[in-house]
């Protein structure tokens, strides 16, 4: 699309971060080359989105792309604090708070930021003067007034800022380790809730340790109906939503699974689906990994159950089950393909392969760009890689090297995603 104007584009652009559209904006920054201001007001707006989405890592590296300009104003530094701070690198996101408010001492946003940073460095009083600061800048505001009142309560620095000591626990700044959740796709209005929950007890002896919600009648197929409970201390959620999944979405992805050619026609004859959900806390992603193939497994043997929706794909009933009964026989085994989706594809530049689902244990996607192997042993290669980075909770860096063997060492550089959201690793191989 063409735009008449530079403001006309930046219009545009704002809108994008108000709907959080990261990469819509970053597909047109070429444009906006040629204006320094421009350039760095859509910069700001990318960071924007990529910070309300939690993806800090992503809003770090952004944001350090105008660091010359930005570190001269004060809106700069408050976003760059705010990333550091949910990664809990705590002393870098003073720096930058501190430096927010000397160069734009009338930016009331950077008081806040400030006031969180030295709160979280045990510097109580210095912090509450900070938000006393703000607030003269912004009387009333309640993000202010709340600060101020927990602060002087002694809450702890996560129930103050809502910034927890494991944020960063994430690579590329995508949502914590630990977090799961699909869809599973049903052919009909209704689920037996309560026969779920009695065979995840007796297939795998999970038992909910004590409610959190309980949104459903005696008989557990009303529509809508909802369980969320703790095991141990982490939160599994499953509710009915009588409706399909909206756009076309399922659809679309399904005819990624090369594994299932029917994909796509069955998707299409969904009518509901059921959302699955683990959050996990104290229980590591590659035990919450399990518990949620071992419940997503549960949910698909009710007779409506038609596949499951998860990691950028559909996945085929039986198939899925199959993996996650081999949980049953040995204990350490690990059900990656029913956790990480390997896409393979044929492009211009050769053979292509990306991972997706490694967020959910705290890492960045993979990709094999343009490669002369064929695409079978792409694949093969993605999911030995993979399942080494899970089991051994490996964390890649940019320009370091990776391989199956001890002569076999293969770059990685870590940049934006080409087949992926967010930044993913490179292979070159």
């Amino acid at each position: 699309m063409e735009y008449s104007s530079m403001e006309e584009l930046m219009t545009q652009i704002r809108d994008w971060a108000e709907e959080e559209d990261y990469n819509a904006i970053i597909k047109v920054l070429p444009e906006l080359k040629t204006s320094e201001r421009y350039y760095c007001e859509a910069v700001l707006c990318i960071a924007d989105s990529y910070i309300n989405q939690g993806f800090y890592r992503n809003a770090e590296e952004w944001l350090h792309k105008i660091e010359d300009r930005g570190k001269l104003t004060g809106g700069w530094n408050y976003r760059l604090s705010v990333a550091l701070m949910h990664q809990m690198r705590l002393d870098e996101a003073l720096t930058y708070a501190e430096n927010a408010v000397k160069v734009e001492a009338n930016y009331p946003w950077g008081w806040l930021v400030y006031s969180k940073t030295l709160y979280g460095c045990q510097r109580t009083e210095e912090a509450l003067l900070a938000a006393k600061k703000g607030l003269s800048l912004v009387p009333g505001d309640d993000e202010l007034i709340s600060l101020i009142d927990d602060m002087s309560k002694g809450l702890p620095f996560s129930a103050v800022t809502g910034v927890g000591e494991d944020d960063d626990d994430s690579e590329g700044g995508e949502d914590k380790a630990g977090t799961f959740c699909g869809s599973v796709l049903l052919d009909s209005v209704e689920f037996d809730m309560n026969g779920v929950l009695a065979n995840l007890q007796a297939e795998w002896g999970i038992m909910s340790d004590r409610n959190l919600k309980d949104g459903f009648d005696e008989e557990m197929k009303t529509v809508g109906s909802t369980r969320v409970f703790y095991y141990g201390e982490t939160v599994v959620a499953i509710t009915l939503v009588p409706d399909r999944i909206p756009n076309n979405e399922a659809e679309y992805f399904a005819e990624a699974n090369y594994l299932w050619p029917e994909a796509v026609e069955v998707t299409k004859t969904h009518k509901a689906h059921l959302l699955v959900a683990v959050l996990a806390y104290n229980l590591s992603p590659v035990e919450a990994g399990k518990l949620f193939v071992k419940v997503v497994a549960t949910c698909l043997k009710q007779p409506n159950a038609i596949g499951v929706y998860v990691s950028g794909t559909v996945f085929q009933p039986d198939l899925y089950i199959e993996i996650a009964d081999e949980m049953k026989k040995d204990d350490n085994f690990l059900p990656v393909i029913n956790l990480i989706y390997f896409g393979v594809y044929r492009d211009e530049s050769g053979n292509n392969a990306y991972t997706s689902g490694m967020q959910a244990f705290g890492k960045d996607e993979m990709e094999i760009l343009g490669s002369k192997h064929d695409l079978i042993e792409l694949h093969d290669l993605m999911f030995q890689i993979a399942y080494f980075l899970i089991d051994r909770d490996i964390v890649l860096h940019d320009g370091a090297t990776l391989g199956n063997t001890e002569e076999q060492k293969l770059p990685i550089v870590r940049s934006e995603g080409v087949s992926v959201e967010g930044m993913s690793f490179k292979i070159a191989y």
